[in-house]
């Protein structure tokens, strides 16, 4: 049996055209895991040209936004979209939180806007998908240390921290549809941690979980039960090294999970059941619908009609449809300079 209904985009950049420094060879080994697990008939089951992998080279800013803009062309109401993100995350030159690319530069410690994908594009692309079922995991904050690809501690190379998604964006992207439901691989303030595996620590425990490690669910893998596998194998494996790291789930009061990919290739699922509560003693923020959509009207720094970006603290732009920007600011974070 074929996980139909299932879509998935998986983006892993462990290599950056202009900034060799931020090379994370370990999340392209993730992002391929990943996907080799959804296809997998005999894990997720997912139909194999409904997973789309864009690793590297592949994975340009102009690459991801098109990527985007075919689902949205493709995907149904009734269908499943399964996202999964892995690299550095950083705030630009013009204060918005990027997902960096392949191809993103840096300026004073900062990327360059315009040279990733900003959380305002991003909120824009997932609004325009149709499907009423979306799990987006992110895993864009690493750590070098522990990690062989980083070479000794103290080398810039390893010092290098990025940021997860800020809280803010996470209870926006609940209003971008119908069925939203985010998987951040740490708290805010806490890291990623690489370990010395072929997997980070999120990521095998992501593909552990999706290949049978988390509960069955009447022959589905659940959004909750998944997390709940995450939450608790990710945090120890950290804590067996000394560090901490909680992944975080964010969905709306009320919401209730949804299958994300078969069981063990299950040839009978049954009835899944969408009742469920969420998983008590782990990192879940559950808030409110009216809360999600201020997160998402108060996103000031964003595209305007031609695709520029707002620059700069307190800039202004005009969004589509007429609407006034404003910039905003937020703070700088560690990062090694362009070179």
């Amino acid at each position: 049996m074929s996980f139909t209904s299932g879509h998935a985009l998986i983006i892993g950049i462990g290599q950056y055209q202009y900034l060799p420094k931020l090379a994370v060879p370990i999340a392209a080994r993730d992002a391929v895991a990943v996907g080799a697990t959804l296809r997998d008939p005999a894990r997720c089951a997912y139909p194999p040209a409904q997973v789309t992998l864009l690793n590297d080279g592949a994975a340009t800013r102009q690459a991801l936004l098109d990527a985007l803009d075919a689902l949205a062309a493709r995907l149904k109401p009734e269908e499943t979209l399964f996202l999964f993100f892995v690299g550095h995350g950083a705030y630009g030159t013009d204060g918005n939180y990027y997902l960096m690319t392949h191809d993103s530069r840096l300026q004073d410690k900062q990327v360059i806007a315009g040279t990733g994908v900003s959380e305002a594009e991003l909120l824009g692309k997932l609004r325009a998908l149709r499907a009423k079922r979306m799990l987006l995991v992110v895993n864009s904050c690493h750590s070098g240390e522990l990690s062989p690809n980083f070479g000794p501690e103290d080398t810039e190379e390893a010092a290098f921290e990025g940021e997860p998604p800020p809280a803010k964006l996470s209870e926006a992207l609940l209003a971008t549809g119908e069925g939203r439901i985010t998987i951040t691989a740490c708290r805010p303030g806490q890291k990623s941690w690489i370990g010395s595996g072929d997997l980070s620590l999120f990521s095998q425990a992501l593909v552990d979980g999706l290949q049978g490690a988390a509960p069955n669910s009447h022959g589905y893998v659940s959004a909750f039960g998944l997390y709940e596998y995450l939450y608790f194998e990710a945090k120890e494996a950290a804590a067996a090294l000394g560090k901490e790291q909680e992944p975080e789930l964010t969905v709306i009061k009320g919401i209730g999970p949804f299958p994300v990919a078969l069981y063990n290739g299950a040839n009978q699922p049954g009835d899944f059941d969408a009742s469920a509560s969420v998983p008590d003693g782990t990192a879940v923020r559950q808030i409110s619908a009216e809360k999600s959509q201020r997160s998402y009207n108060q996103y000031q720094a964003t595209l305007n009609g031609d695709g520029a970006i707002a620059q700069g603290p307190g800039a202004k732009a005009v969004g589509k449809g007429g609407i006034l920007i404003e910039g905003d600011v937020h703070g700088n974070i560690t990062l090694g300079d362009e070179k």
